[in-house]
């Protein structure tokens, strides 16, 4: 079967007797192109989805168009060229023949009235005032914030308030926090039940345990490690401590003691000291004293330091020296057996104790009957001497033949 050409008026004709330079496709298009211009695909396109104008009087769309011959303008809608004004495009037409054009746009496109409006009331004006004014303080951060989270929250804490204005209340409120703090911290786990102490002395640690004894066993979130470390220090014998838990629920302790360097008598009892002075222990009256250097007097425990200084340059005098005696909390005497005394000034104690040393070492000054070294004048030295060693120095002043011999 030979293809057959469609001409343009209706006709025919087979596709050999086509124009060379005329391709298959060429021809089809051009039918096609015929075809469509024998429709009317206007009425085939939807309307235009923009908002439309209101329309002309018919008198001045006449004008318009009248003034407008040639080429269909491409703002005309559609349904007005439907049937029989469908016009090709590029068809040229005068003015005439748009006058039932402009009848059938009028007639299609009416001008609605505008509606009458009705008068506002005083209420209704009142109204949309107040409407005004509260949708302006909705728009305020600071109203709305108010009113979102002020009011709810002022409302909670004046019902927390109501409920807690009840003792009753405030009791079982205290009473529920107690017993759920408790089945919490109460737990074996927790416990700690037992103490390990680093090694000192026995009395030492025996107290500790005792007062300790009366904290456990106990949870360890109840245990207040500040306090009883402020307890054990303040032992006289304590100088640091420190306590921690370990595994297993035991509470671990580590003292530091205080070392004793002198006895200081009081007056009233005895008690060892360290070197800053702090009491170590005191001494019951049938106890034993410790062989530690001994000092008395007022004051004398904050001047402990410098007592041991003097005891050490006291030292050639070997077992005669007996301790030091604090007078008026202002100076120091050296005190010897047979109640021998070397009193030594304010200012410079140690030259003047070492000033009487070496007189006792040239002139063996303290064997002899004295009683006391008098060195509080530096320029001038007084030797106090027993009643007997006056007596027999009036008796070498009277008869020193006999003396001699």
């Amino acid at each position: 079967m030979r293809p057959i050409r469609h001409d343009l008026d209706g006709g025919s004709a087979p596709v050999s007797a086509l124009a060379p330079e005329q391709s298959f496709w060429d021809h089809l298009g051009a039918t096609r192109a015929a075809e469509y211009a024998q429709e009317d695909i206007l009425d085939l396109c939807p309307e235009p989805t923009a908002p439309r104008q209101p329309a002309p009087a018919p008198a001045e769309a006449a004008e318009s168009v009248a003034q407008t011959p040639g080429v269909l303008p491409m703002g005309v809608p559609a349904p007005i060229l439907g049937g029989e004004h469908a016009l090709p495009a590029g068809v040229a037409f005068g003015p005439d023949a748009f006058e039932g054009v402009a009848a059938q746009w009028a007639q299609m496109r009416p001008v609605a009235p505008e509606p009458a409006r009705k008068p506002i009331s005083a209420a209704q004006t009142r109204r949309a005032k107040i409407s005004y004014r509260l949708q302006r303080i909705w728009l305020t951060p600071f109203y709305r914030g108010l009113i979102t989270r002020g009011l709810p929250a002022l409302l909670m804490v004046a019902c927390l308030a109501l409920v807690l204005s009840n003792p009753q209340n405030r009791l079982q409120i205290a009473l529920w926090g107690e017993a759920l703090y408790s089945s919490v911290v109460d737990r074996p786990g927790f416990m700690v039940t037992s103490v390990q102490i680093s090694p000192v002395a026995p009395e030492l640690e025996r107290s500790i345990r005792a007062r300790l004894a009366d904290e456990l066993p106990q949870s360890s979130f109840r245990l207040d490690l500040p306090a009883l470390r402020a307890e054990i220090e303040a032992y006289d014998s304590v100088a640091e401590a420190s306590l921690r838990l370990g595994a297993g629920g035991e509470m671990i302790v580590t003292i530091r003691e205080r070392a004793p360097v002198v006895v200081w008598h009081s007056g009233t009892e005895r008690q060892l000291l360290d070197l800053d002075g702090h009491r170590v222990a005191i001494l019951a009256p049938n106890a034993q004293v410790p062989a530690l250097p001994l000092i008395a007097g007022d004051g004398a425990q904050g001047h402990v330091r410098e007592a041991l200084a003097l005891l050490d340059a006291a030292q050639p005098l070997g077992e005669r020296l007996r301790g030091l005696v604090r007078v008026g909390e202002r100076r120091w005497d050296v005190v010897l057996d047979r109640d021998q005394r070397i009193r030594l000034p304010e200012q410079g104690a140690m030259q003047a104790l070492e000033r009487a040393l070496a007189l006792d070492d040239a002139q063996d000054l303290l064997a002899r009957d004295v009683l006391s070294v008098d060195l509080r004048n530096p320029t001038r030295p007084v030797l106090h001497v027993s009643q007997g060693a006056i007596e027999t120095m009036r008796a070498i002043r009277l008869n020193p033949s006999e003396v001699s011999q």
